[in-house]
């Protein structure tokens, strides 16, 4: 029987893990979260590098610290000083943790790519009843999904840097597509001002994201392409 893969074991698997994700998007110098791992809660490697050692009390808050293997944002904890992250640490089996730096950007979008760009991106916004300590993350349980067609959608201006620092990361992770959350700088300054370059974070990627009816159209014509590319299935 002829097997034909899509997506990779090894791939799923760093998607899968957040320290191997992140890994993954360090070595493809895409913009993503400073972020840190530790084994001793004392002293925190910068990006996992050896070299590079921050002490917990010269970490910079807030933090969003996330387990390794979590999922919709199971696992994410904001933690605002150094009493929080000292309680959080308590009992943790560190090494299942990685830390970020928390980027406040107002914007963040689902980006669905594979080698040759995106083929399907989408806007997640807040809903107005989310209360304010839920409102620094997005997903199913406090946001509705905006589609490009959709002038609430607000194509960003950095639109292509993100879709190449996407199809960079894809590449690392071993994967043909993928699905990347990013966190999308205001267009705007405090002053109402244009900024002239808009800063991104890659947050996130994955291999299995949740499908709504319009998710599987895409995916159905993005897959049948890929598999007729790849293996001469029509």
């Amino acid at each position: 029987m002829n097997v034909l893969e899509l997506n990779s074991v090894e791939g799923v698997k760093k998607s899968s893990d957040k320290l191997l994700m992140k890994e993954a998007f360090t070595k493809a110098n895409v913009r993503t979260a400073d972020w840190w791992t530790t084994t001793d809660g004392t002293n925190f490697k910068f990006n996992n590098n050896s070299n590079a050692i921050t002490t917990i009390s010269n970490l910079p808050f807030p933090l969003v610290v996330k387990s390794r293997m979590g999922s919709r944002g199971r696992g994410n904890t904001l933690v605002n000083n150094l009493e929080e992250l000292n309680g959080l640490l308590k009992n943790k089996t560190l090494n299942n943790y990685i830390f970020e730096k928390f980027y406040n950007y107002n914007k963040e979008y689902r980006f669905h790519v594979n080698e040759d760009g995106c083929f399907y991106t989408c806007r997640k916004m807040l809903r107005e009843e989310t209360p304010e300590d839920k409102r620094w993350f997005r997903n199913d349980s406090n946001s509705v999904w905006i589609v490009e067609e959709n002038e609430q959608y607000e194509r960003p201006s950095c639109y292509e840097n993100i879709v190449s620092d996407c199809k960079k990361a894809l590449k690392h992770l071993n994967l043909d597509f993928a699905a990347f959350d990013v966190r999308v700088q205001s267009e705007k300054d405090k002053k109402g001002n244009r900024r002239d370059n808009v800063d991104y974070i890659i947050i996130e990627s994955n291999s299995a994201p949740s499908f709504g009816e319009r998710t599987l159209t895409e995916y159905d014509t993005m897959i049948r392409s890929l598999l007729k590319k790849k293996f001469n299935v029509s």
